[in-house]
């Protein structure tokens, strides 16, 4: 259907010519259930399909629209695409629809939109899905190139996500950055969701015969294989080269090919070599490099077998990049790249307590998992087994969960060995340093004490006050009172980032070293939170922080942002709403009274309340002013905010 905006941009940048200020009117704010229908609005809002009211649209496509949806009895929210009214007695058309519902039910995979419900039938088909928060991948292409780490994160999540599509024998033929939503999960890095499988094959026999006409082109040119547009079979490795494409693009913010026409754009995939993404951007590593021109080679016997596989070597690339402590790397030509640089290493595997060990071999490593390659019964998906590494000094274990089947059949079709894929659980700090020395080709007996202990004591001591402060408030990690500004936070994040990349290069030991990556990723994670204004203002308003949101306004957040924030932040607090109206009434009267030191108090604790009010925020500026204390209410506040 096109672009696909499941939801509200709550974390993302919202158009800035939305109009004038919209906080004129408190009591509709903090009411949002009275609608007002105006002349030539869509017909559709505020009509119920199912048990869902059709609220607000989300986006417009092709094929019909997107909607949010609110249950009339308990105020859940869901996204509905309703399809257009001349479509809807098209066989082809109901058909795809029905396909993507299918198929999102087969794989059932945690970064796939989950389709919830689906109405194929005449007049008005609909499709029930997940209500997602976030922005497009293309909103975040628009703002230039990414570092190395974020495209990998970002790209590894869509690895996981196709991995489990094609293991059901699904290609999703239509991947592309509008399709690829981008969350807010917490405080880490963005959480992807894939969407829209609206054209997805499904390889069996029914769907041969019925999905497309023979020799259809269906996709998007941009991030066709060649293969693709020439209307050959296709199987996972088309997937594989649109996320080679959009990998491209990540690192190197153009695409690698712009041609004038359809007929020169499509030839291109087939015939050009793409440049390499290191030439167009030096800051690109050269490993990382070579991965996505493998992905992007003409030839699907050229590319990377699986989507593991690809996630595999790009992780790899980028540990190359962050382990400057490792021997030196040449990157190997294209169509060569070692998927591991290490050997494959023996594991013990202990499938439930007081079972005997069994020995398998790890032919897949990453930082978060491994792959064990065996011909027997495999053990249930996502129960835990214990695996363990032979260490000189004894082994080393970890809990695991099952989370990947690859059985004979599919290994043959892949080109891969027969196995089963885990996930550590909470793995010890030693046990990451050993997962870190394996996958830079170094054996484990290798792995020694530091040669400098002062160093090692050194480097402790500057990690002590990180652990101190703990993991869960993003402002203690970077030691930041909570109203910091906002270029403030950003120069101190970067500043605490450039430290501790310089501490893993000193001459200390592992497992000291996956202590320092920790506590990076860490920093990084509250940076990437709290230098972004929408993300920081969503987490201050999660936290009551008001003095935070403030200074969000003041760094260029905008009126149509905070509304769209704070519509979805009040609907989720329904208990707040009496609250707030009495803080709100007891301030106002204080105001007229005189008693401003009262109003300022009432005002705050509305505020802690209710932080995304743009009025709230005003109204208890002018009070601040009349005091004197320029927006200040007590120990720890910054300087002057101006909210416009």
């Amino acid at each position: 259907m096109g672009p696909s905006p499941y939801a509200s941009s709550a974390v993302s940048p919202m158009p800035s010519e939305a109009g004038p200020d919209k906080s004129a009117d408190l009591r509709e704010t903090l009411e949002p259930s009275v609608q007002r229908r105006e002349p030539g609005a869509d017909p559709l809002l505020g009509e119920c399909i199912g048990s869902f009211r059709l609220t607000r649209k989300l986006g417009q496509g092709g094929m019909g629209a997107v909607y949010l949806g609110e249950h009339v009895d308990i105020g859940s929210r869901v996204a509905i695409k309703v399809l257009h009214g001349k479509l809807a007695n098209s066989p082809q058309v109901l058909r795809r629809f029905h396909t993507e519902a299918r198929a999102v039910n087969l794989i059932g995979h945690e970064n796939i939109v989950n389709i919830i419900d689906i109405n194929p039938a005449p007049p008005r088909p609909y499709l029930v899905m997940e209500y997602l928060e976030g922005e497009p991948l293309s909103a975040l292409l628009a703002r230039g190139p990414v570092r190395a780490e974020i495209a990998v994160a970002l790209l590894a999540q869509v690895c996981d996500a196709l991995q489990a599509t094609h293991a059901r024998g699904i290609v999703h033929r239509d991947l592309k950055p509008e399709n690829l939503f981008l969350l807010q999960r917490g405080h880490g890095p963005a959480f992807v969701k894939v969407l829209d499988f609206g054209i997805a094959k499904l390889l069996d026999c029914e769907e041969r015969s019925t999905d497309t006409q023979e020799g259809a082109i269906i996709g998007s040119a941009d991030y066709m294989a060649p293969e693709q547009s020439r209307g050959d079979d296709l199987d996972g490795r088309a997937d594989l080269y649109a996320l080679g494409v959009i990998a491209y693009q990540l690192v190197t913010g153009r695409l690698p090919f712009v041609e004038r026409s359809l007929t020169a754009l499509l030839l291109a995939h087939q015939t050009k070599l793409p440049i390499s993404p290191t030439s167009l951007c030096p800051d690109v590593p050269p490993a990382l490099s070579s991965v996505i021109l493998r992905v992007l080679a003409k030839e699907p016997g050229d590319r990377f077998p699986s989507a593991s596989m690809m996630r595999g070597a790009l992780q790899v690339a980028l540990d190359m990049v962050r382990s400057p402590a490792g021997p030196a790397r040449t990157p190997t030509p294209l169509g060569t790249f070692a998927v591991r640089p290490a050997v494959a290493v023996p594991v013990l595997v202990t499938a439930s307590p007081g079972a005997a060990a069994e020995q398998l071999t790890c032919t897949d490593l990453t930082r978060g998992g491994m792959f064990l390659s065996t011909d027997q019964a495999l053990p249930s998906l996502l129960s835990r087994v214990v695996v363990a590494l032979e260490h000189p000094d004894g082994e080393l274990t970890c809990e695991c969960e099952v989370v990947r089947h690859v059985q004979s059949e599919e290994a043959r079709a892949w080109g891969m060995a027969a196995g089963f894929g885990v996930q550590f659980v909470e793995p010890s700090v030693s046990f990451k340093a050993a997962v870190a020395h394996l996958m830079l080709g170094q054996p484990l007996n290798t792995l020694r004490p530091p040669m400098d202990p002062a160093a090692e004591a050194e480097v402790e001591q500057m990690l002590a006050p990180y652990r101190e402060r703990g993991t869960e408030d993003l402002y203690a990690v970077l030691a930041l009172p909570p109203d910091t500004g906002c270029e403030e936070l950003r120069v101190r994040a970067r500043r605490a980032c450039s430290a501790l990349e310089r501490l893993r290069e000193r001459p200390i030991s592992p497992m000291l070293r996956a202590k320092v990556e920790t506590v990076l990723d860490r920093v990084r994670k509250a940076s990437e939170t709290l230098s972004h204004t929408q993300r920081r203002a969503a987490y201050d308003a999660e936290r009551g922080n008001f003095q935070g949101v403030a200074r969000c306004l003041a760094a260029g957040l905008t009126a149509s942002q905070l509304e769209e924030m704070r519509r979805d932040f009040l609907s989720r607090r329904p208990h707040a709403q009496g609250p707030l109206r009495v803080h709100l009434a007891t301030a106002q009267a204080h105001q007229q009274a005189g008693l401003l030191s009262h109003a300022r108090e009432a005002y705050e604790r509305a505020l802690i309340l209710d932080p995304l009010s743009l009025e709230l925020h005003k109204q208890y500026l002018v009070v601040c002013r009349a005091l004197g204390s320029s927006g200040r209410s007590g120990p720890g506040s910054g300087g002057k905010v101006t909210i416009a």
